[in-house]
């Protein structure tokens, strides 16, 4: 791993702010390059290094571990009885991907193509993104490691993954049976079988590919482990702004009032939700919120903190019936438990990599979406990208497991869809409510506030109700536990209202773009602030779309692009 003691000294050439997957990979790629520059990463959080972190099947309780999630919550929701949502962020080496659910879906290869074109960068498209996230994978899929009859579900073509990146994708090497029984289900409901949801058309019934192998879980802290030893790592330095000689950037203070130079650049990667926090209180931002709390205006631009979507989702739940599952009795016994965490720190075998780690996923079009009258309200150009034929309606996986119904002692055998809201038109925002620069900002995703969103939520939700009153689907189940009331468009509305999270899928709030477009913009195609010089934004806080799918890989891809982009500029791989 990169030099993770004290920094040799205050002055580097490049500094990189957040150690999430797009700010490890940008930093990575720079301290990498043939000329290897000096570079600090700065990490809020601190190492993450407990094993127990990476257990594969406690992916649904990595995000309760204190030391890894900021805990955020978002401004009372109008539009969901103005409940409170919480808003989890990663903290430590590795970011969201030590405590997000591991799922690895690349965004259909139309998504890619729409980024390019709303940003005027080719490099965004679906020929250019494809060829990194092979540097990206270590892609496992070997059917000498996956049970009999896997090649039923899952046949990915080697041609479309990486072999030697340094993110482990995988599968694990049993299949919980209900996994592939729920498939089963979709596929008799009318539902084609996808072999790989990751080829750029996602449109079918798959196996999600994930973020683990062999029982363990694989951040963005990995692509530390061969870092060169001029890639330097500060942990536990939340940065308070970027420091300017002028306009041009030359460093950052961190909250505890420590001063740090970059000879060449600064580079943001602290997330959707605090980049904008640290542009601010550095002076970037929108006018009136910054003179309201008395920070200097270096450069007035509305859009900072502005167009932020987010996916959210709610849980259809149903009683199974006994025979669907194991994972009752394992939850009702603590000497399973017991055993369990034996055979994994032993060889990382066992339900500890089995339970919950093989999922299903389905993504759909509705034709009913697109005859609505909240589709012919939308933009032509919006109206454009989503009739295209690789983007989905919506999104739903199964066999994942809650800690409501499943990991509760007292609990009954339960199957889960989650359904995800996908191309959201609602828009958020977020907003400065102190002087201080270590109170986070408030959060509005403003959620289910677009008629069109409201229209694609009862339409999927009757769609998996339909599913899943399907002969196939019902044989295994005795009774609902978590459902709408009914079909009507107002039982699922309330439906959503009361049930709907996060997918903490938080995206663009400094979005990439042109000075003078309409809505405004963040940086440029290049992920250079606008404004002002030395100074770049590489997480998904710049892009300019919320994919139709879990955004850890775009994280990835983005910090990639923005490395290479700044390689090449400074020539240092000649």
């Amino acid at each position: 791993m990169g030099d993770i003691s004290s920094p040799p000294s205050n002055t580097f050439d490049f500094i990189v702010v957040g150690a999430g997957p797009a700010g490890i990979l940008a930093a990575t790629c720079l301290a990498n390059s043939r000329k290897h520059p000096s570079v600090l990463l700065v990490e809020a959080g601190g190492e993450n290094g407990a094993l127990e972190a990476r257990i594969d099947a406690n992916r649904w309780l990595h995000r309760m571990i204190p030391d890894s999630n900021w805990k955020y919550m978002t401004e009372p929701q109008q539009s969901l009885n103005n409940r409170l949502i919480e808003y989890d962020r990663g903290k430590g080496l590795g970011g969201g991907s030590s405590i997000n659910f591991a799922c690895w879906t690349v965004p259909p290869k139309d998504d890619f193509d729409e980024i390019a074109r709303r940003t005027g960068n080719p490099e965004w498209e679906w020929s250019q993104a494809q060829v990194r996230f092979k540097r990206i994978e270590s892609y496992h899929a070997d059917p000498s490691q996956l049970p009999d009859g896997a090649s039923k579900y899952l046949r990915p073509l080697e041609t479309d993954h990486g072999k030697d990146g340094p993110i482990k994708i995988g599968f694990p090497v049993i299949w919980e049976k209900s996994v592939t029984t729920e498939y089963d289900a979709w596929v008799a409901a009318g539902y084609e079988a996808n072999p790989d949801h990751n080829s750029g058309n996602p449109l079918g019934v798959s196996i999600i590919a994930s973020t683990a192998f062999r029982g363990e879980r694989s951040t963005a802290a990995d692509a530390l482990v061969h870092a060169p030893g001029n890639l330097h790592i500060l942990t536990d330095a939340e940065v308070a702004r970027v420091n300017f000689n002028g306009k041009t950037a030359t460093g950052i203070t961190t909250i505890g009032g420590r001063d740090y130079y970059a000879t060449k650049e600064v580079i943001l990667s602290a997330g959707t939700l605090d980049t904008p926090r640290i542009l601010m209180h550095s002076g970037i931002g929108p006018a009136a919120q910054l003179t309201k709390f008395n920070i200097p205006v270096l450069y007035d631009n509305p859009a900072i903190g502005q167009h932020m979507k987010d996916h959210h989702h709610a849980i259809l739940s149903y009683l199974g019936a006994p025979h669907t599952s194991i994972r009752r009795e394992y939850f009702q016994s603590k000497e399973a438990q017991e055993a369990a965490m034996k055979q994994w720190q032993t060889n990382r075998t066992g339900p500890l990599a089995e339970i919950a780690c093989t999922l299903g996923i389905v993504y759909a079009k509705i034709p009913s979406i697109y005859t609505s009258s909240e589709f012919a309200n939308l933009s032509a150009n919006i109206q454009n990208y989503l009739s295209q034929p690789t983007v989905p309606s919506f999104e739903v996986i199964f066999n994942a497991t809650t800690v409501m119904f499943d990991m509760d002692p007292n609990s009954k055998p339960a199957k889960n869809a989650f359904v995800f809201l996908l191309n959201e038109q609602s828009e958020g925002c977020v907003l400065l409510q102190s002087t201080d620069p270590a109170t986070p900002l408030k959060f509005d995703p403003k959620f289910l506030s677009h008629p069109f969103d409201k229209r694609v939520v009862i339409e999927a939700t009757r769609e998996v109700l339909r599913v899943a009153n399907s002969p196939e689907y019902a044989k295994d189940t005795i009774g609902e536990l978590n459902t709408p009331k009914s079909t009507s468009d107002e039982d699922i509305l309330e439906f959503w209202r009361e049930n709907t999270a996060s997918t903490w899928h938080m995206t663009g709030t400094v979005r990439m773009g042109q000075e003078g477009q309409e809505g405004g913009s963040g940086v440029d195609k290049d992920f250079k602030v606008h404004g002002v010089g030395h100074l770049r934004v590489a997480d998904m806080s710049v892009v300019p779309l919320l994919v139709n799918a879990h955004t850890q890989t775009v994280a990835y891809l983005t910090g990639l692009m923005a490395g290479d982009t700044i390689v090449k500029e400074y020539g240092l791989d000649e």
